[in-house]
């Protein structure tokens, strides 16, 4: 792993830069995952023009939405030296690889948003990503003309995204949700709708009204005939629960409180809502205990009880952690991101426009998460600590602060987390 703390990478200037930059840093990490994918692919007996065919479909899409996306993905496919076609065709499988690489279990995902009282961190939200095993990265874009700047967790080789908080203090993710009749399975897939709307939302009714357009104009795709479940947050307290099929949605805005969201639909079908998920009810009775704040949503993350089959919120398979906190205006808004489960590793506020840690976007912090996996008594004493210098730094924050004030808070962190691994 890259100890030189110092170094943030923030994909930044024209998109071809952007890619090039994105793909020398993730070399390794994209040759083995396009490697993967290829053996994936004959494994399931995909013929030979199966991926330029998807990979033609999705240079369509990605053409519509904005030739950026298309210069940035071929830019960083030619820096990682992997053929741009198989690069492509992973953000948009064929069918019949499609349920490989989605989530293995029913309950996989959960996310939440709460409203505070505190105007530094207006609304909190937390998205823990279960899955596949797929490396879990960072990706830190700043702002281009029409786009803002922005934190995302993605996975390997997407070229969209699975979680993000923006510069206009508003934070979003998707889950997979049921089985459903009215499907699609177009090139517009859910990470590249969750970007599309990361880059020009600042605010939960501009993500609905961008998710309306998209799905009118794209026809955004239901992987493997699922649903799909759409939460965001903002940092003046409104907080959106959106649930999409192929060409229909229904959507919730709510300004107190929380939401909490699984892979469940909640809206409209009051069958498909009898059974509350347990790891949602963990949630909802850890958030309704006291009024939520930072310490509660990070360790809300690592609630790791279990109901029979059921998990809770988290457990050793969990893949990534990501808790953003929205500030109100002139507050700086933020993420913090635990790469691999939250129950034995940390997370590392990252601030955007100021980019992420080498270790965090080359897979390399991930990678290396997997094994670090002691549940120790003396390791709960370290995380303690280490969260307690985390909320001591952030705490600074409600008067806003320089860039170079809060890279050195990202640089700080990141810097103190790998000494938690070593000892």
């Amino acid at each position: 792993m890259s100890d030189n703390m110092d170094e943030l990478i923030l994909l930044q200037d024209n998109p071809a830069p952007r890619g090039e930059l994105l793909g020398l840093c993730q070399k390794n990490l994209l040759k083995q995952r396009v490697t993967d994918f290829k053996a994936l692919c004959d494994k399931q007996n995909c013929g030979p023009l199966e991926l330029p065919d998807r990979a033609r479909q999705i240079t369509t899409v990605l053409n519509v939405l904005g030739q950026e996306w298309l210069i940035e993905a071929r830019a960083t496919a030619a820096a990682a030296q992997v053929p741009a076609a198989s690069f492509m065709a992973i953000t948009y499988p064929p069918e019949k690889v499609q349920p490989c690489l989605l989530p293995k279990r029913a309950n996989d995902s959960t996310a939440a948003a709460a409203c505070t009282q505190d105007p530094a961190s207006r609304t909190l939200f937390l998205e823990n990503c279960d899955g596949p095993d797929i490396v879990h990265h960072v990706i830190s874009r700043a702002s281009s003309p029409g786009t803002l700047a922005y934190i995302a967790l993605s996975e390997a080789a997407d070229i969209g995204i699975k979680a993000f908080v923006n510069e206009a203090g508003m934070a979003g993710t998707f889950h997979m949700g049921p089985p459903v009749d009215d499907y699609t399975n177009t090139s517009m897939q859910p990470t590249l709708v969750l970007r599309q709307i990361c880059e020009r939302a600042t605010s939960c009714m501009q993500a609905v009204e961008e998710f309306q357009s998209i799905q009118k104009r794209m026809g955004p795709a239901t992987p493997d005939k699922r649903g799909v479940v759409y939460i965001f947050a903002d940092g003046s307290g409104e907080m959106t629960l959106l649930e999409a099929s192929a060409t229909r949605f229904q959507h919730r805005r709510v300004s107190n409180g929380f939401l909490i969201a699984a892979n469940k639909f909640q809206l409209g079908n009051p069958a498909q809502t009898s059974i509350e998920p347990f790891r949602q009810r963990c949630l909802r009775e850890h958030f309704a205990a006291t009024p939520p704040d930072l310490y509660r949503f990070l360790a809300g993350a690592r609630i790791d009880k279990k109901a029979g089959s059921e998990k809770g919120v988290c457990d050793a398979e969990t893949r990534a952690s990501f808790v953003a906190v929205l500030g109100a205006t002139g507050y700086p808004s933020y993420a913090l991101v635990t790469l691999g489960s939250p129950l034995f590793n940390l997370p590392v506020p990252l601030f955007p426009r100021l980019g992420a840690p080498k270790g965090m976007v080359d897979g390399t912090a991930f990678q290396a998460s997997f094994r670090v996996s002691d549940p120790s008594g003396a390791r709960e004493e370290k995380r303690a600590a280490y969260e307690k210098v985390v909320l001591q730094k952030l705490s600074t924050l409600s008067s806003g602060g320089s860039d170079e004030k809060l890279s050195a808070i990202t640089n700080e962190l990141w810097a103190l987390s790998r000494e938690y691994y070593k000892k």
